[in-house]
């Protein structure tokens, strides 16, 4: 049942319990400090009462009386509305000699059994008394006895009230309470509300909306900024995948229209053998391609969505180097680029062989394509700082300084006269990028137009 009540009828139920247990406790205490007061002001009247006779008969130099003179015109003894005192006193034999004035129906018994000077209770006429009593000594004879009584009716009728205005209080203090913290509660979840509203308003569609923050930094703004920060990874990865899908649909279209339209021109009608291996060759080296981007894409969604796991291994990253300069081998032979080697040496890493091949080869497969027939690429290597630094410099059409900034952005190319029939994705550097930066490597470059392009990889050496 408490379960399925709303939050704010479950907080102001949670106060309302809360303050029930404390107000109860509360005037549980009240009532008995009042009370146990009450009692000891009529103890202290009463001793107080008794202790004068007995010292007025007890110090009096020749006894002539029991009471002092004027004692029963005091208001205590002839009121019987205002705290009365009522006093009966005794000779020896038991005879009443003296009483109070409001002391009307003197019925006082003298208990043998009761200590003196220690408060009883007992009813006198169906009224409870408080009552106490003692000898009266005069120079060491008993000369008589004193009994003191207090009435408790209106003690105990202004206890009874305060029992009966605490018990009408306490119900409606409970009911006010439940209302103002049901009140409080809804005021302090309205936030949470206007969270809730904003959240279900934003859609696909409109994920660069946020939910307003709080002006106080308290467990609602936390929420809030919490929420923000889940949107703007959602929105982040929302744009990564249209992003992907957008460039692998533009990026596809290519080789698959070309694909198609070889084949839809080799079935029109029979042709040589030589012309099917020609088109069945060009076809082939289309879906290369497509194999190529596809697996550019999948690395690149990869690091993009820090899917990747780094494995280290300590490898000679010379021999890394040459196994590139093999798998390219043919592409630069095909366009008779000199390959220096400079400072090459054996180079111990410890990191990752596999994405820092591929960097190596992202790296290498741009310098190839940008330098032109019988050109040149130099590869240096050496150490500074514990880091070693391979160098990259091609002597091909160099890029112009305002592209610079741009280069490791996806797709982007440097599209003039003379690279216009380069092919390529401009793909390689971004993911080269994203893969250093997981690798804890370094890219830079530097270019002159028409002078060539100088690409820097730098990586922490292994160290025991």
């Amino acid at each position: 049942m408490f379960k399925k009540l709303s939050i704010k009828n479950r907080i102001a139920l949670i106060y309302s319990f809360s303050f029930t247990v404390i107000l109860g406790l509360i005037f549980g205490v009240l009532f008995f400090v009042v009370k146990n007061g009450v009692n000891q002001v009529m103890y202290e009247t009463l001793n107080e009462e008794i202790n004068s006779h007995v010292n007025f008969v007890l110090h009096e130099p020749i006894f002539k009386s029991y009471v002092p003179e004027r004692e029963w015109e005091e208001v205590e003894h002839t009121d019987l509305a205002l705290n009365p005192v009522f006093i009966a006193i005794y000779d020896n034999d038991f005879n009443l000699v003296e009483h109070s004035p409001n002391l009307v129906d003197p019925k006082f018994q003298w208990k043998k059994n009761q200590a003196e000077n220690t408060p009883y209770y007992t009813e006198v006429n169906s009224i409870k008394m408080l009552m106490s009593q003692a000898q009266l000594i005069h120079h060491g004879e008993k000369v008589g006895y004193v009994i003191v009584a207090l009435s408790t009716k209106h003690n105990q009728l202004a206890l009874e009230y305060l029992e009966t205005s605490l018990m009408f209080i306490f119900p409606i203090a409970v009911l006010l309470i439940f209302i103002v913290a049901r009140y409080s509660a809804s005021n302090s979840i309205r936030p949470v509300f206007k969270i809730i509203d904003t959240a279900q308003k934003i859609t696909e569609t409109n994920l660069n909306e946020r939910i307003p923050l709080p002006k106080n930094k308290d467990e609602l703004f936390q929420l809030s900024k919490t929420i923000n920060d889940l949107l703007d990874r959602l929105e982040l990865q929302i744009i990564k995948a249209k992003q992907f899908s957008a460039d692998a649909s533009h990026e596809l279209r290519t080789p698959l229209s070309i694909i198609k339209g070889t084949l839809e021109v080799l079935i029109r009608r029979e042709r040589k053998q030589e012309e099917y291996q020609d088109k069945i060759q060009y076809t082939l080296q289309q879906v290369d391609r497509l194999y190529q981007l596809v697996e550019q894409f999948l690395l690149l969604s990869r690091t993009e969505n820090n899917s990747i796991k780094i494995f280290k291994s300590t490898f000679d990253l010379k021999e890394e180097i040459t196994n590139c300069l093999v798998r390219f081998d043919f592409l630069i032979k095909e366009k008779s680029i000199k390959i220096v080697l400079e400072g090459l040496q054996p180079m111990l890493a410890n990191n990752s062989k596999e994405y820092l091949g591929i960097i190596i080869d992202n790296i290498l497969s741009n310098a190839i394509k940008y330098t032109p027939i019988h050109g040149s690429i130099i590869i240096s290597c050496y150490l500074k700082n514990n880091k070693y630094h391979i160098v990259f410099q091609d002597n091909g059409k160099g890029i112009q300084p305002e592209f610079l900034k741009e280069l490791h952005e996806r797709h982007f190319r440097v599209l003039d006269e003379k690279s216009h029939d380069i092919s390529g994705y401009g793909l390689g550097l971004n993911i080269a990028y994203k893969l250093a930066q997981l690798c804890n490597a370094l890219i830079s470059i530097q270019s002159t137009k028409e002078k060539g392009t100088e690409v820097t990889l730098t990586i922490d050496s292994f160290t025991d």
